[in-house]
Formats: C-alpha cells, sequence, structure tokens
C-alpha cells in the first residue's frame, strides 16, 4: 500500500524571487478524495511568531521564516504542499500551508465548512530540512 501513496520530492531551498509557477494542493471542496489545484502567488516573506495551545495544558511555539502567500484557500488547507517544477522538470514540495488569514469570503452565505480565504502564510521545507532528512533517512 505504501508503494502507492504519491511522493513528491522535497526542495529545501528558501525562493529568493517570486515564481510563477508555484502551486497549492488541498483538497477539493465538500469531497474526501478529490483535489484542488490552483496558483499561489509569493508576495513576501515575513519572521513569524505564533504560540498555539495543545490539549494537554502546554503550547506549540511556531517561529521562523514564512511566505506570504496570495491564492485561493479553505478552511482546514494546513499542511497542504505547495509544488513547483524545478530545473530538471520534476514537481517538487517547496513549503508547507502554516495558517489562513482573516476570512474574506463565504460562497452562498454558507459559512459551514466554506470558508475562504485570499491570503495565507507558508513554512518553507528549509526551516525542518534537518528534521525531514532524518525522517526521509537522505543526506544533503
Amino acid at each position: 500500500m505504501l508503494d502507492k501513496i504519491p511522493f513528491v520530492e522535497p526542495d529545501f531551498g528558501l525562493l529568493d524571487a517570486f515564481p510563477s509557477d508555484l502551486y497549492c494542493l488541498q483538497s477539493s471542496p465538500n469531497s474526501e478524495v478529490g483535489r484542488l489545484l490552483n496558483r499561489a502567488v509569493v508576495e513576501g516573506y515575513l519572521e513569524h511568531f505564533g504560540m498555539f495551545p495543545d490539549r494537554i495544558g502546554g503550547h506549540y511555539t511556531l517561529e521562523g521564516m514564512r511566505y506570504l502567500i496570495k491564492g485561493y484557500f479553505r478552511f482546514g488547507s494546513s499542511g497542504a504542499p505547495y509544488i513547483r517544477r524545478n530545473e530538471q522538470g520534476r514537481f517538487v514540495v517547496n513549503a508547507i500551508q502554516s495558517e489562513a488569514s482573516p476570512i474574506q469570503l463565504s460562497i452562498g452565505n454558507a459559512r459551514e465548512g466554506n470558508f475562504q480565504y485570499v491570503n495565507a502564510i507558508a513554512s518553507p521545507l528549509s526551516g525542518i530540512e534537518e528534521q525531514l532528512r532524518n525522517h526521509l533517512n537522505v543526506s544533503a
């Protein structure tokens, strides 16, 4: 079964320009199996710091370089990969959706499970390169 799971090679480089070929792969609205691929535009970079409570009374501290993204995002899109083609023409994942910005739109005023966003924060894989390489058991 594991061999059937798609694999996209990680790209640990921090994007030093605003690429036009960056896409976010999310689950599609009202579908457990569908996918939504949309263009994402890096609008800038930010040094991010955030604290979120966990379930056992502590908290997670998230900090580091992030991309400020403009695109189309749904509530619950956190963890969605940002993919692009590398110099060899293969798709690579460069960042992961961190969080969406404040609610901007709703469709048909049906807010349940249908929140829409136009900005997001993405975490480049460069911030977790060592941990990810250890998990994938690959060297630099």
